[in-house]
């Protein structure tokens, strides 16, 4: 599909969903990973319930929304050679982040796989109120209750720490490159 200028006020409209104005104008890639994202971390904002997502919530959002504008503002030759990427692809370097779109649907499938199982255990945990007793479910409910946000924050923490060492390897690696180009 080829991005095109459509209605701007439809386009405005779609700007408050992160990712719908640009899959609204052709942009699908970049749409729905700009969606995916927000979406994701609003999952995780619902499920954890810690105040900082909140504010990566409002970030996501904000970015979407004048990504959004700023795309639409591009003149019909500008838009009509933008490319349909996935949004990382427009801020990182090229190359840094090669996803093919089959690992990213299985990246998605899991995603919405821990999501379903946050609605289960939410779920189950309603239905065990019923069933223990007052006495032990004081006891029982503190531990149970924040299981889900501590499996997320320890995902969280090896994904940061996994990041970080690839970071690392990729200095080393152009830090070998540069002595390798002043010693040539």
């Amino acid at each position: 599909m080829k991005p095109m200028k459509k209605s701007k006020f439809f386009t405005f409209i779609f700007s408050f969903l992160p990712g719908a104005a640009e899959m609204y104008m052709g942009l699908m890639k970049n749409g729905l990973s700009l969606m995916g994202i927000f979406f994701l971390v609003c999952a995780i904002m619902v499920s954890v319930r810690f105040d900082a997502v909140i504010a990566v919530t409002a970030v996501v959002w904000f970015w979407g929304f004048f990504h959004a504008r700023n795309i639409a503002s591009m003149d019909v030759e500008t838009l009509s050679s933008y490319e349909d990427r996935y949004i990382w692809e427009e801020y990182l370097k090229p190359g840094t982040i090669n996803i093919k779109d089959k690992t990213l649907r299985k990246w998605l499938a899991v995603a919405i796989i821990i999501i379903g199982i946050g609605m289960v255990w939410d779920y189950l945990l309603d239905l065990a109120v019923r069933f223990i007793p007052d006495a032990y479910w004081d006891m029982v409910y503190p531990i149970v209750s924040d299981l889900p946000t501590l499996v997320i924050g320890i995902l969280l923490i090896v994904g940061g720490a996994v990041l970080i060492k690839g970071k690392k390897t990729e200095l080393k690696e152009e830090i070998a490159d540069g002595e390798t180009v002043k010693n040539a």
